[in-house]
């Protein structure tokens, strides 16, 4: 009996949390157009692999866009799991094909990177408002998109460049000078990654919100035919 409160108190204080973090997930979207999101991300990960293998700049990459995509466009559990997905298969077809800065490595890198991607879409779920879906000004919402691709392409530059100095590969020293440095050598490439983060995630969603407008005229024009 005395342990009761306090289970029920912890079970309820979790539940709260929960909803907090996730509450865009657990209720019904009312956003337009959330129908065709999914089919825009899948064709939106065959660019991506396209890109991939295309005579871009190194780090230069719409996979980052993608995870930001997603946090910004899609809802529930489809919003976490697909740009791992994506990020997955395309380190298996670097890794099988023998692909050069494709497939797996030293894995606590490895794993901060996916970590990475996951808070990308963290960022952009948590201030998904400032979408160019969401905003009635289109230039606000251009700016406004930007500047959420700039952040989540921040924190992944902090993760992924915490896994490098993790790496016994790359021969930081492994004291705080030895993270600094890591941090200070890692500049230079992030330069392409945010260049690319931020390009690809304001094209997608502009492709994003030209797909829903075409998609409503097209709804728009079949009522009036049936009427």
């Amino acid at each position: 009996q005395c342990q009761g409160p306090g289970i029920t108190s912890e079970t309820t204080l979790r539940l709260l949390v929960m909803s907090t973090l996730f509450n865009e997930d657990i209720r019904p979207s009312h956003r337009p157009g959330q129908s065709h999101m999914v089919l825009v991300a899948v064709l939106l990960l065959g660019l991506t692999l396209a890109l991939r293998f295309a005579p871009l700049p190194e780090n230069f990459s719409a996979f980052g866009a993608l995870a930001i995509f997603c946090g910004l466009h899609t809802f529930g559990v489809f919003r976490w799991w697909f740009p791992l997905a994506a990020l997955f298969l395309a380190d298996c077809i670097g890794h099988f094909a023998g692909v050069p800065g494709m497939g797996f490595y030293h894995l606590p890198s490895m794993v901060l990177n996916y970590a990475g991607f996951a808070v990308m879409t963290l960022v952009a779920a948590s201030l998904s408002k400032w979408s160019i879906l969401e905003s009635p000004s289109k230039a606000n919402a251009l700016s406004a998109t930007a500047l959420v691709a700039f952040l989540a392409s921040a924190c992944f530059f902090l993760l992924s460049n915490f896994g490098a100095w993790l790496d016994p590969l790359m021969h930081y020293e492994t004291s705080p000078w030895g993270l600094v440095n890591c941090y200070i050598a890692g500049l230079p490439f992030w330069r392409w990654t945010l260049a690319s983060d931020v390009l690809f995630t304001v094209g997608f969603s502009g492709l994003a919100s030209a797909f829903l407008t075409s998609t409503k005229r097209l709804q728009t024009a079949d009522r009036s035919v049936h009427q």
